[in-house]
């Protein structure tokens, strides 16, 4: 397998790093204060032309692949993981229809998505089901002209933005899937979850009051729901680690850096043999991490593979090392890693999301062993 860049890639890690350095990084420290990004930052992103890198050209997308969308979150995230979460979200959302809608689904849905214009959400997780789509109550009654949508969804990252849900929801036949904009009449979310780290992509609880959707928002079978669900949290498992992976090295930049600049006894502690182990743990884990990130992302978009198992191993061990790295990389700096003057202090708190989201893992551990066993 060859993981030697192309032109087209280096170009959007080339142009996604100056926009990270230039546009986010003066506000990253905003953004996580105030869980908030600033809408002229999202008019900025919009002009960049990357909330479609990995559809088709004819709905308005740039014809990518899942490895230049894996590139831009891995960028974006090293300087906000918040703004790294908002994007992998969207992408969560915009793959599922990508993936299983009709022509026609695509055809409406998708070049707003791809424009920025709407936002992707991603609604599974109820307030009892955790992992378990058996436990879904959010229900979708049939009716002469479509369904009827009643329930709530937790912790629904982009909800509160305008845009396009997917979401799932018992029907006759099983658990079902569904795609349609949000806020239309019985559509309302809760105030924004106030979290740890990757803070800035707001999370919240979206309510469904008798919402109408019309036929055509049924995404693939009815009762084949449970099948989208898992393409696409496998997706959403290397979005994760691309999140994790940029704060990986963000952390261990912010750890070289300050190893250099703090003298002790007239000497940078970048040469003390205990400073220089912490640094080489860190990027061996980077590494490790880096590699098994591109392997699964390059086997997804290459039709490679079972993907759900790849993403499964490759989250788990992603979300774990990374943690790891980041852990030396603040060890580096002492107590001022533990103040929020430093940068890696924020990412402690950002990493920390990324071994329960996505299924946690936990959850991960069973998928492997269960592939393992069989």
């Amino acid at each position: 397998m060859n993981f030697e860049f192309t032109k087209e890639q280096l170009l959007i890690k080339k142009m996604v790093k100056a926009f990270a350095d230039s546009k986010v990084a003066p506000l990253a420290d905003g953004i996580d204060e105030q869980c908030n990004i600033p809408r002229e930052l999202l008019a900025e992103l919009k002009k960049l032309k990357i909330f479609g890198i990995p559809y088709d050209k004819k709905y308005g997308g740039a014809g990518g692949s899942y490895f230049e969308m894996v590139l831009m979150i891995e960028e974006l995230s090293k300087v906000s993981a918040g703004l790294g979460f908002f994007m992998a979200v969207h992408y969560l959302g915009a793959t599922a229809i990508n993936l299983f809608g009709t022509e026609e689904q695509k055809k409406k849905f998708l070049p707003r998505l791809c424009s920025g214009e709407a936002i992707g959400s991603f609604g599974f997780t109820e307030a009892d089901t955790g992992s378990d789509p058996k436990a879904v109550t959010c229900n979708a009654k049939l009716v002469d002209d479509g369904y009827i949508l009643n329930g709530q969804k937790r912790f629904t990252t982009n909800g509160s933005e305008p845009g396009v849900l997917v979401t799932f929801a018992k029907t006759e036949t099983g658990v079902s899937a569904f795609a349609f904009d949000k806020f239309q009449e019985g559509y309302s979310v809760s105030k924004p979850w106030e979290k740890m780290g990757n803070r800035g992509a707001e999370t919240v609880d979206v309510y469904f009051n008798d919402v109408k959707l019309p036929s055509d928002s049924l995404l693939g079978q009815e009762g084949k729901g449970f099948g989208i669900l898992l393409r696409g949290i496998a997706i959403g498992k290397l979005n994760m680690s691309a999140i994790s992976l940029g704060l990986g090295e963000a952390s261990l930049e912010e750890a070289i850096k300050y190893a250099k600049q703090r003298i002790v006894r007239g000497k940078p502690i970048a040469t003390l043999p205990t400073t220089q182990a912490l640094i080489a743990n860190a990027l061996v884990l980077n590494e490790s991490s880096r590699w098994m990130l591109y392997r699964a992302t390059e086997m997804a978009s290459k039709g490679l593979g079972d993907i759900d198992y790849e993403s499964a191993v490759t989250k788990l061990y992603i979300a774990k090392a990374i943690k790891d790295s980041i852990d030396y990389s603040l060890q580096v700096h002492g107590c001022y890693g533990y103040v929020r003057d430093f940068k890696v202090e924020r990412m402690y708190r950002d990493i920390r999301l990324m071994e329960v989201i996505e299924g946690a893992s936990e959850v991960q551990r069973v998928i492997v062993a269960s592939n393992a066993l069989k």
